[in-house]
C-alpha cells in the first residue's frame, strides 16, 4: 500500500466497536475505485475492548486517542490524512462498492466542497421496524437533498465527504458538541462552497442506537438539542443519553 499517495482518506471514529469495525473496513477495502488508492484511518477513543486490535487487521492507520469526543476523533483523523478528499464514516456503516467512486466523481465539479450519500438500513428487521427504518432514512435523505439545494446543507456525518482544504478553512468539527456537530459542520461547509447529495452513492447504516434508546425518546432528544444549538444558541443537553455517540 506504500506505492503511492492516497486520493481519498476514509476516517472512522470508534469507541467499543469491536463487533462492527471489521465489516466497515472491509466495505472500504472492497470499493470499486480506479482513480487511485484509498487509505483508511481509524481513530479510537481508547476503547477498553478489542476495537483497535480488530481494526489493525484491515486499517492503514489506527490511532489511540486518549480524549473522548467524536469531533476530536474526526479532526485527529483529518490531520493524519494524506489525501485532498476526506470521507468521514461511522463504524457501524457499510459502503456499497461504488460509494467512493460516485463521491469522487461529484468532486470533479470544482465548486463542490462537501458530498453526502444516500442512507439505508443495515440490519434485516421485522416488518414494523423495517418500515420505521425505511421512513427514518428516507426522511433524512430528503432533508439532506432539499437543504443542499437551498444552500444550507444538513448532512449527517454517517458518510460525509469533503475537500481537506475546505475542512481546514472552516476549522473542522466542533469538538465541544456532543450532538449536532455534524449538522454544524455541514452548515459551515455550505458557507464556503457547494454541497451536494449523490443519489448513486449508498451507505448501509445501523438503527441500533434508536432501537436501544427508543424512537420517541431519541427523536425528542435530537429535536430539543437542534433547537438549543441552532435557535437558542445554547449548548446541547444529553444527560439522559450519555452514550448517544459511539465516542
Amino acid at each position: 500500500m506504500a506505492n503511492s499517495n492516497p486520493v481519498v482518506s476514509v476516517i472512522i471514529p470508534t469507541y467499543c466497536e469491536e463487533e462492527t469495525i471489521e465489516g466497515c473496513l472491509k466495505s472500504v477495502g472492497n470499493q470499486e475505485f480506479e482513480s487511485g488508492r484509498i487509505e483508511s484511518i481509524v481513530v479510537d477513543s481508547h476503547s477498553p475492548d478489542d476495537t483497535r486490535a480488530v481494526a489493525k487487521k484491515c486499517a492503514d492507520t489506527v490511532i489511540d486517542l486518549k480524549d473522548r469526543g467524536v469531533g476530536k476523533a474526526r479532526n485527529a483523523g483529518a490531520r493524519m490524512a494524506k489525501s485532498e478528499v476526506l470521507l468521514f464514516l461511522d463504524a457501524d456503516t457499510f459502503l456499497a462498492t461504488n460509494f467512493v467512486a460516485e463521491m469522487y466523481q461529484t468532486f470533479t465539479d470544482p465548486r463542490v466542497v462537501c458530498v453526502s450519500g444516500i442512507l439505508k438500513s443495515l440490519e434485516r428487521l421485522n416488518v414494523i421496524d423495517n418500515l420505521f427504518a425505511t421512513s427514518h432514512y428516507g426522511f433524512l435523505n430528503k432533508v439532506a437533498t432539499l437543504t443542499a439545494r437551498l444552500g444550507f446543507p444538513l448532512f449527517p456525518s454517517v458518510c460525509c465527504g469533503c475537500r481537506k482544504s475546505a475542512f481546514e478553512a472552516v476549522g473542522g468539527f466542533d469538538e465541544d458538541l456532543a450532538v449536532a456537530e455534524d449538522i454544524t459542520f455541514s452548515r459551515k461547509m455550505g458557507r464556503v462552497g457547494k454541497c451536494a447529495v449523490n443519489k448513486k452513492a449508498t451507505a448501509y447504516t445501523s438503527v441500533r442506537r434508536i432501537s436501544r434508546y427508543g424512537k420517541i425518546e431519541m427523536y425528542s432528544m435530537y429535536f430539543k438539542n437542534y433547537i438549543r444549538v441552532f435557535v437558542l444558541n445554547q449548548r446541547p443537553w444529553v444527560q439522559h443519553f450519555p452514550h448517544i455517540h459511539n465516542i
